[in-house]
């Protein structure tokens, strides 16, 4: 019977589908990319909001338009408190066109204090995935909770730590201590051969356009997308959103001789930051995208957002020498370290917490501190804050930070600190792990550095994960979760580590227990929304029954074949969309273009890139994907 089977005809259509099941496999293995859900057209990228206020909040979203050259696009906008859209409480409309990338902000005014709201925009009657936020307290809060992540590296794994912290869902917004993205060439830092995920575009990120499609590739990662959907975002950036171990005036990672003027490269990455993240811009500042800032919850909790990076740092010089030691020697900047101490002095609230990027207390190993990037290589302006905290008296000051893929806890040690007892501390820091970006992989280096370090309480050198910080009236405390895994997508984690400071102490204090959200004000009063409200009528209402067999050559150079199962096909459409979810090709085709169920398409005027398909026939759709590589 097999035998019989297996004639010319069978053993060629069985050769081509196992080649075809062969190639779909490695490029599933290969592409691992942005991925445009077309139910979502025209905004691919989702929606976001951020720097909550009590009458206030940034919404955003992107609108992909067609094509390349696109005209200015009218976006209509409105806020309800329901998730159903019934009771509308603002609304307007924005016009956004490539001077932004095609991204929308909007500063939502004239809303209630300490309340959450949905919001969506549309376009041309398509409309946006729903999203949620909340404004901040304006007086009394009794609690707060903030989960906190850092060093998302798209190449080294997936995002799990926002998959986890999605389905916990049990806090108020999400604070973001920088390395947002990765500023590298693809394989360029870390690339985890289990995931091989790519992002784009493949080059080191230098030009505004390079900033801008790299931050499409983090938008159209789904576990993301889906967290900024459901919660406000406050961030601030670190180095990698322009360039490895970047100052005030160069970078690690630049070389002007072949990567022009860092200034230029500075000013495309804030542009890009500012462009396709929620944040609010400083209004008077001289710099528009100036990063500090302030945000008050209610009397409980004021987040002083600094920038330790771009604003007013002087270059890199190790730990040790005069140039080091200088007093003259800044990391703020004359002005953004006079803002701070104002802030601190005015303060009303319970809890100041710095929101920062560097690790603030000093690390050293065999008696010598050994990373000049963070504050241990700008000792005297560290000893200007200090000395400002507690000679003004200012109590409840907690420093929280990224940075350096591992996790801390600290007392701020001063000349008089007592380990025991914790006196002589200038306040506490809590260091949180990386979404996905290598840590140190060193047994036994952990209890090693706290054994040399007696105000380091605790320390993990590997792991990847998030922190809680839950903020009441009494204390502040710390919750340290790890994922189980980067390799593949999985909602496994477990709880590590939780340490919290009193009211009016500065020191740790331990405990086993990780803290409880406030029941009140989760659950249904602030329903999740769905991840998708209905499919966009332009976007995928049924898939098609079309069988698409193989893309052949993949890559390709100047031509693909598409090879269908289907042998009665009598006309179609195929469309084409570049990386950034624009149409770059449309082919309406009949029976007379088909040569054995096959159909070539000249692709050699397309760019070099990553091409998502589309065949639509009888109103449906089928998908396939592609790379253009033209030597």
């Amino acid at each position: 019977m097999i035998t019989k089977l297996l004639n010319s005809k069978f053993k060629a259509r069985l050769f081509v589908f196992l080649f075809a099941t062969l190639c779909n496999n490695f490029i599933a293995q290969t592409l691992r990319t942005t991925n445009l859900e077309p139910c979502l057209a025209p905004f691919y990228h989702g929606v976001a909001s951020g720097d909550p206020m009590p009458n206030k909040v940034i919404i955003w979203t992107r609108v992909t338009p067609d094509t390349v050259s696109a005209n200015p696009i009218l976006v209509s906008w409105q806020m309800a408190t329901d998730t159903g859209m019934t009771n509308i409480v603002q609304n307007g409309s924005k016009i956004t066109d490539n001077n932004v990338d095609y991204t929308v902000k909007v500063d939502v005014t004239g809303l209630t204090a300490n309340t959450w709201y949905y919001y969506e925009f549309t376009v041309n009657g398509l409309k946006s995935p729903r999203g949620r936020t909340r404004t901040t307290p304006a007086s009394n809060a009794d609690s707060l909770r903030f989960a906190i992540v850092s060093c998302a590296n798209y190449e080294a794994g997936y995002f799990n730590a926002y998959k986890v912290m999605l389905n916990r869902a049990d806090f108020d917004a999400v604070i973001c201590l920088g390395d947002y993205i990765y500023e590298y060439a693809a394989g360029g830092y870390s690339p985890n051969p289990a995931v091989n995920r790519q992002w784009l575009p493949a080059n080191e990120i230098i030009s505004l356009s390079d900033y801008r499609q790299r931050y499409s590739t983090y938008h159209l990662d789904e576990d993301l997308r889906r967290l900024h959907q459901q919660f406000p975002f406050i961030t601030v950036w670190d180095d990698h959103e322009s360039a490895n171990d970047a100052w005030m005036n160069g970078a690690e990672n630049h070389t002007s001789a072949t990567e022009g003027p860092f200034a230029v490269r500075k000013s495309n990455a804030k542009q890009a930051y500012f462009e396709w993240l929620p944040i609010r811009q400083t209004a008077g500042a001289a710099d528009p995208y100036q990063l500090f800032r302030k945000l008050t919850y209610g009397n409980l909790v004021d987040l002083i957002m600094l920038d330790t990076r771009l604003h007013g740092r002087d270059v890199q010089s190790g730990t040790t020498g005069a140039v080091v030691n200088a007093s003259t020697r800044q990391l703020l900047g004359t002005d953004q370290f006079s803002w701070l101490g104002n802030r601190l002095d005015s303060s009303t609230t319970r809890w100041k917490i710095l929101t920062q990027q560097v690790m603030f207390a000093p690390l050293k190993v065999l008696g010598q501190a050994v990373n000049g990037d963070q504050w241990d290589g700008y000792p005297a302006e560290r000893t200007r804050v200090m000395n400002h905290i507690l000679n003004n008296n200012i109590s409840d000051v907690v420093v929280i930070t990224g940075d350096i893929h591992s996790s801390w806890a600290n007392d701020i040690p001063t000349a008089s600190y007592n380990s025991s007892t914790g006196s002589g501390s200038a306040g506490v820091e809590f260091v949180g792990p990386s979404v996905t970006s290598p840590g140190i992989s060193l047994p036994g280096g952990a209890s090693a550095i706290q054994l040399s370090n007696s105000h380091i309480k605790y320390a993990d050198l590997s792991q990847h994960g998030f922190y809680i910080l839950d903020v009441n009236n009494n204390r502040t405390q710390c919750d340290w979760f790890y994922v189980t895994t980067i390799d593949n997508s999985s909602l496994a984690y477990t709880h590590a580590k939780s340490m919290y400071v009193n009211h009016l102490e500065r020191f740790l204090r331990n405990t086993t227990s990780a803290s409880l959200p406030r029941q009140s004000v989760f659950g249904t009063l602030a329903p999740i929304c769905p991840r998708i409200i209905a499919p966009n009528p332009a976007g995928i209402a049924e898939y098609s029954d079309l069988k698409l067999l193989n893309v052949f050559p993949n890559p390709a150079e100047n031509q693909i074949i598409l090879s269908f199962l289907n042998n009665d096909i009598k006309n179609g459409t195929v469309t084409l969309y570049n990386s950034l979810g624009q149409k770059a090709y449309e082919l309406n085709f009949t029976g007379s273009d088909m040569y054995n169920s096959q159909l070539t398409l000249n692709i050699s005027e397309l760019n070099n890139g990553i091409y998502n398909g589309t065949v639509k026939r009888n109103g449906k759709l089928t998908f396939f994907k592609f790379v253009k590589n033209s030597n």
